[in-house]
């Protein structure tokens, strides 16, 4: 079979690098496996991807972006730099495949269409003001790191939660206080139920010590739209 060839680039431009290497993988989330390999020509990626197993495209770069993000790890470890690269298009004639990959995650993205993008933003701009304010840009970062990697979204998405438990102890007087009366005063804010909140972290715990896990699809879609959910019922009520 033809391989997929993916293509994207490595930022910041001005850290030109370039490197070839190949690679074997197989994917915790789904068991595929395969081989994968990269060429990187200042700072341009190609990737052909071989697999024998039915993987959708989304799937397919996902795996990319960790191989390549892997091998980046390790170099910025090794010299000190912070690269950081997108994967833009995927190319497999065979297939008749040829798509260019948005930003978004569809099971959020979709409902927010229609959404008041300046009236949002001058909403939301007095809460993440302040003090305080930094739990809240924290819980902001954490989701679009939720959004950007698939494999850790449990993680983000939990850890973006705990921003708004300690944004909630911080504005009552509670930041002393335990953290059972902390998550009490948080779910009821949030007028979230504990189990859901205690299904969000079940799915962060192995990767919040150092676990490698992975999640299928339709437990990221779930993760995703419950995390949100949590976040904007409690940033309406505050």
């Amino acid at each position: 079979m033809e391989p997929y060839l993916f293509i994207g680039t490595i930022s910041p431009e001005r850290a030109q690098l370039t490197d070839q290497f190949t690679v074997e993988f197989r994917h915790v989330s789904s068991g595929a496996s395969g081989r994968a390999k990269v060429s990187i020509l200042l700072n341009q990626i190609a990737v052909w991807v071989e697999s024998g197993s039915e993987l959708d495209i989304h799937t397919l770069r996902n795996i990319v972006r960790n191989l390549v993000g892997h091998h980046l790890a390790m170099l910025g470890y090794v010299r000190g730099f912070a690269y950081d690269f997108e994967v833009t298009r995927v190319l497999n004639s065979s297939l008749g495949i040829d798509y260019v990959f948005g930003i978004d995650i569809p099971c959020i993205s979709e409902p927010r269409k229609e959404i008041d993008i300046r009236g949002s933003l001058s909403r939301l701009r007095p809460k993440v003001s302040g003090v305080n304010g930094v739990f809240i840009q924290r819980c902001f970062s954490d989701l679009v790191s939720a959004l950007k990697y698939a494999d850790d979204t449990g993680f983000y998405c939990y850890r973006a939660i705990e921003s708004l438990r300690h944004h909630c102890a911080a504005v009552h007087g509670l930041s002393k206080a335990g953290k059972h009366t902390q998550w009490k005063k948080f779910r009821e804010l949030s007028e979230c139920e504990e189990g859901c909140l205690r299904s969000i972290k079940e799915s962060a715990d192995p990767l919040r010590h150092a676990d490698v896990f992975g999640s299928i699809s339709d437990d990221r879609v779930r993760l995703l739209k419950e995390t949100w959910a949590v976040v904007d019922r409690y940033l309406e009520r505050i």
